[in-house]
Formats: structure tokens, C-alpha cells, sequence
């Protein structure tokens, strides 16, 4: 085989790529891309401004569609009878929980068909009540003829139990066909002005919303408000209260009617143009480019959403690109420099360090490396902190092979994860499924062998029988000489845990069944009940132990134990069979009569194809 020569280091042939590359990208980017870049600059600010306005477009047409969803269910929940007004704690408390966490509804409540408002606000957790406004009534009144399956959106006026502009969301509802008042939720049009989201710090970039021609939405706006208060408005001037466009000292939305439309092709959309309208205007404070989007949920009015910038933001970026492309000129020389100069130095504990990682994620703990100490600060502590996890690894894994022997794995595991060291876990109270599993006749077999050999044939079956009962999602609490204790659903969530105990119950049916253990043919009885119970941990402060307690528990023992009167291998109790999603697969035994209890149960029991 020839010999290959000229070989190179990754980090020297990243070197010389970066170089190569860099300098010719800077060098093309100087000479052929300023401009591109100012155009691009350009696209993605309207670009950006294009994808606010859909946001803005999308957050108040999921907030109307909440009111509305919210309406209807009032509605038809007060037309079944469910709900009614006049049960003032109920309705009070229903309709508190429906505005919970939703912050952005300033009043929720009833209009009485005599013109009488008893809501609550989620803003002061309170009820109140008062007068509705004459126009409220009338409007409210004329949507009683669309019937209780339409929610209407009436844009934007002033009402004054709340004092607000407000956006208002109507229904009427009825109760066994006669009009009992409407459903009214408000929302003010400052949470309507915040959907319009725009970075403080990015100046130039205006934003608003226009209803015909007042302005509803603009950063002026609460100024405006301050200085012209809210006076009586009429139901012939629902948009009084607010500003027309001239009013603000915007001279972009004065001149609304010069605005000259371009075209704008968005290359992230299917059709080119994000449902949106770029225009420009030039007045003497400069060239400015403005993108509006219609709202089309608003029917009865027109609501145009926007925002207007004038090209000096894209100045400042043709300046910011220019020193940004010096700078990084300058420290990418400098870089390169101090690259060459400390790379050897680096190179050999970065790929000692890079082995052992991957050595690392094969999970072969034993053969890890010992990584040696280095004169730099950050590489020493980095190869001490790998040793040291290294050895914490190691232990830890070597306790959980020995935990997972004497206690459930999910308890070895959150044991294992506790701050402390008391082994305390908390105790639950929970319903589960409980699997009590007997050998039959196994004393007598045991005075026949050796004490070794019963052992022998115990850890055989227990074997075979864990592996069954934790695939079916079972923690085994107890070994009780030849019996097992094995619970479903009291510490892991098992859903459909009765199904799972019945299935396992079969499974080592068929196990014993079918296979030797040591040479030696066994076989068992199951009990299986479902119930409470409560799980945790029993014992002396140094001596600790999980099990279950519970009335349920003592149940699934003697189901078991009157399998030998029954003549049967499993019984499962009523609590159980009520829970089987198959309930054809088990057949009625009997109804006895359980110790401890007072009256008669039915008992079930599970017969399973070629052994019964």
C-alpha cells in the first residue's frame, strides 16, 4: 500500500478554509453586495412588518372566536335548562370561570330586557352591576330575531359602566322560547392596540388600526385621550369618542388619501403577498413605506390594521453594515493570528477530551480514561469534573443494578433521585388493581426436597413470573414465602390497570402450565380485586420497606384463596370485572361471602383456553 503524504490536521484545514473563505466573502460582499444588502434590508422590514400584521390579524381573531365560542356555550347551556340566570350564585360563579386567565375580557355579564347590566370583571374579581347604555339595549333588542346560535361583534364605542372604548360581543338568550336578556362580553381597546406587538427600541416603524376613518389603535393615542375626555356619545356616532386621522399629529395617516400602492412579492408565502398591501407616500419629512392588511372578521365595519416606517431605519442599517463589515474584517485577521498561535495547545486535551466523550456515550463506564490535568484553568477543571462524574456514574450505576434486585425499579429510581437520605417516599392514597398469586401444594412439596432445592425452584418460577407481571406494567411489593403481591397502578399510572391484572394472571396461568421449574411441575391460584388502597413506605426509621395497605389488598388474598373451594385458578372480584373493557372473557362463580364482610359478592373467574 503506498504511503499518503501531506496529511493535515482538521483544525489546520478548518484554519485554512476560514481564511480562504472569509477573505473572499469579504472581499465579494465589499464589491458586488452593499447594495443587494440595503435591498434585502429593505425586503425584510417590510417582510417583518408583513408577518406583525398577521400575527395582530390572528391574535384579535382568536380573541373574537373565544368570546364567541364562550357566548354559544352560554347560550345553549341556558337553553337546555342547565344554567339560569336567575340563580344568581351559579351564574355568578359560571361566568367567573369562564374569563379565568383570560385577562383581555374587561367585563362579562347579563343585559336584562330591562336594560339592567349584572356582569362581573376579571380585572377586580368582582361582580357589578348597573344601567346599561340606551344603545346597548337597542342593539341588543334587535339581535333577537338571529335566534341564540349567532354571537355578534359590534365595533368599537364607548360604554360607560366600564368607561371605556370597548369592542362588544353579543348573544341573546332564550329559555323554553322566551327571550331572558343577553350575553354581552367587552374588551377594550387596549388589549385590541396590544396585538399590534413592535420592539420599543426599533424607531421608525409606526403602528395603527383605522375603523372608516377614526383611528382606534396608534402610539398617539393615549395622549389624544388625555386631552380630549370621553363626552355623552350618541348612538348616531358610535366612533365619536375616538380621533379621526387628521386629528393626530401623523401627517403619514392625514394624507391616507395620497398613499400609492407598490407591488411586494413575499417569497415565504404561497401567493407572494401575505394578504397584505404595500404602499408609499413622500411628504417633506421624507420617503415613507407603508403595509396595511384589511380585518376581515370586522363585517359591519371596516378595519384596517398597519404600520408606516420612512427609509432612514434602512440609513442606519447601510451605516451599521458598513462598520460592522470593518470590525469584523479587522478581528477576523486578528483572529485568524491568535488561531494558529495557540491551536497546537490546544488541540491534543480537546481530543483527548473528545474521545473519552464518545467513549462515554457508548456506555462503557469501566473503560473510561483518566483524563490528565492541564496548565489551563478551564481544561483542568473540565478533565477533574469528567473523572469525578466518571466515578459518580459508575457508583450510581452499580447501586441501581443493586437497588433494582430488592425494590421495585420505579422506586429504586425515585430513591435514587431524592435530595435526601431518610428513604422516605411520599405515601398515596390511589386505586389500583391487586394481583395476590399462590403455589398450590407447595408445602407439601417442600417437605419432600432439600431446603437448597426449594430455593432453587422458588427463584426459577419468581424469575419468570417478575418478568410477566412488570411487562404488564405490575411492581411487585412482597415475595411471601411461595406467594407474590403485585399491585397495578399504585405507584406508575398503568392505564386500564384491571385489564393488565387479569392479563397477567393468565400469562403465569399458561406459565405454570406449560413449563418445569427445576424438573418440577407447579401450579398456582390468583385473586385479583380493585379498589383503594394506600402505598408508601412501612418500617423503623433505619429499616424501610414499600408495600401496600388497604381493605382491597386483604380482598386479593382471599380471592385467592377461595379459588381451592371453587375448584377455580382465578377469581377476580366485581370491582375488577366492572373495569374490563371485555367483560365477555370472564364468566360469573359464584357469590360468596369474603371474611371481614357482611354481605355476599359476585366472583369471577377467567377461563383460559387448553388448560380449563
Amino acid at each position: 500500500m503506498t504511503k499518503r503524504r501531506g496529511r493535515f490536521s482538521i483544525l489546520g484545514v478548518l484554519l485554512g478554509a476560514f481564511f480562504i473563505t472569509s477573505v473572499l466573502g469579504v472581499g465579494l460582499a465589499l464589491r458586488l453586495g452593499l447594495d443587494t444588502a440595503y435591498d434585502n434590508t429593505r425586503n425584510l422590514w417590510i417582510a417583518m412588518t408583513h408577518a406583525d400584521l398577521k400575527d395582530a390579524q390572528n391574535a384579535m381573531r382568536n380573541r373574537i372566536e373565544r368570546m364567541q365560542r364562550r357566548n354559544i356555550w352560554v347560550a345553549r347551556e341556558v337553553a337546555n335548562g342547565d344554567l339560569s340566570p336567575d340563580d344568581t350564585a351559579i351564574w355568578d360563579n359560571t361566568l367567573a370561570a369562564l374569563v379565568t386567565n383570560e385577562t383581555d375580557v374587561t367585563a362579562i355579564g347579563l343585559l336584562t330586557p330591562e336594560g339592567r347590566f349584572r356582569g362581573y370583571t376579571p380585572k377586580t374579581d368582582k361582580p357589578f352591576s348597573g344601567k346599561a347604555d340606551a344603545e346597548e339595549d337597542i342593539i341588543a333588542r334587535s339581535l333577537i330575531a338571529y335566534g341564540p346560535s349567532q354571537s355578534i361583534t359590534q365595533f368599537p364605542r364607548w360604554n360607560s359602566l366600564v368607561n371605556q372604548v370597548v369592542i362588544t360581543e353579543m348573544i341573546p338568550l332564550f329559555q323554553r322560547g322566551e327571550y331572558i336578556g343577553s350575553l354581552v362580553q367587552l374588551v377594550s381597546l387596549g388589549d385590541f392596540s396590544r396585538d399590534l406587538k413592535t420592539d420599543p427600541t426599533e424607531a421608525g416603524r409606526t403602528p395603527f388600526v383605522i375603523v372608516n376613518d377614526h383611528v382606534i389603535a396608534h402610539p398617539a393615542l393615549s395622549d389624544w385621550h388625555q386631552m380630549h375626555p370621553p363626552a355623552n356619545i350618541g348612538t348616531d356616532d358610535v366612533l365619536g369618542v375616538l380621533p379621526r386621522i387628521d386629528d393626530l399629529a401623523d401627517p403619514v395617516l392625514a394624507q391616507i388619501d395620497q398613499w400609492q400602492t407598490f407591488d411586494f412579492k413575499d417569497d415565504r408565502t404561497p401567493d407572494g403577498t401575505n394578504g397584505s398591501t404595500a404602499s408609499a407616500l413622500e411628504t417633506a419629512g421624507g420617503y415613507h413605506v407603508i403595509i396595511t392588511r384589511k380585518f376581515e372578521e370586522s363585517t359591519n365595519l371596516p378595519i384596517l390594521m398597519g404600520m408606516h416606517f420612512d427609509p432612514t431605519v434602512f440609513n442606519r442599517e447601510w451605516e451599521r453594515l458598513n462598520l460592522a463589515t470593518l470590525i469584523g474584517t479587522a478581528i477576523m485577521v486578528l483572529a485568524i493570528i491568535l488561531a494558529v498561535m495557540i491551536a497546537h495547545y490546544f488541540t491534543r486535551p480537546l481530543k483527548r477530551f473528545s474521545a473519552a466523550t464518545r467513549q462515554l456515550e457508548t456506555g462503557m463506564l469501566d473503560d473510561l480514561p483518566i483524563l490528565p490535568g492541564s496548565h489551563i484553568i478551564e481544561f483542568n477543571d473540565a478533565s477533574r469534573s469528567f473523572n469525578n462524574m466518571a466515578i459518580t456514574l459508575r457508583d450510581r450505576e452499580r447501586i441501581g443494578r443493586l437497588f433494582g434486585k430488592f425494590l421495585p425499579t420505579a422506586i429504586a429510581q425515585q430513591l435514587l433521585a431524592s435530595d435526601d437520605d431518610t428513604g422516605n417516599i411520599q405515601s398515596r392514597q390511589c386505586e389500583a388493581s391487586i394481583l395476590f398469586v399462590d403455589l398450590v401444594g407447595f408445602t407439601t412439596l417442600s417437605e419432600k426436597i432439600t431446603p437448597q432445592r426449594i430455593v432453587t425452584i422458588l427463584n426459577a418460577y419468581f424469575a419468570k413470573a417478575t418478568a410477566i407481571i412488570e411487562q404488564n406494567g405490575g411492581i411487585i411489593t412482597q415475595f411471601q414465602g411461595d406467594a407474590i403481591l403485585a399491585v397495578f397502578n399504585a405507584f406508575d399510572e398503568v392505564p386500564n390497570h384491571a385489564d393488565a391484572a387479569v392479563r397477567t394472571a393468565v400469562a403465569l396461568q399458561k406459565l405454570v402450565h406449560n413449563e418445569l421449574f427445576d424438573g418440577e411441575e407447579l401450579r398456582c391460584r390468583c385473586g385479583i380485586n380493585t379498589g383503594l388502597l394506600v402505598a408508601g413506605n412501612v418500617g423503623a426509621p433505619d429499616r424501610l420497606t414499600f408495600t401496600v395497605h388497604g381493605d382491597a389488598v386483604n380482598s386479593a388474598a382471599r380471592l385467592e384463596a377461595k379459588n381451592k373451594e371453587l375448584g377455580t385458578r382465578i377469581l377476580i372480584a366485581s370491582t375488577t370485572f366492572d373495569q374490563l373493557s371485555d367483560p365477555s372473557q370472564a364468566r360469573l362463580a359464584d357469590e360468596i361471602l369474603l371474611r371481614g364482610r357482611s354481605e355476599t359478592t359476585a366472583v369471577y373467574t377467567i377461563p383460559i383456553d387448553g388448560i380449563d
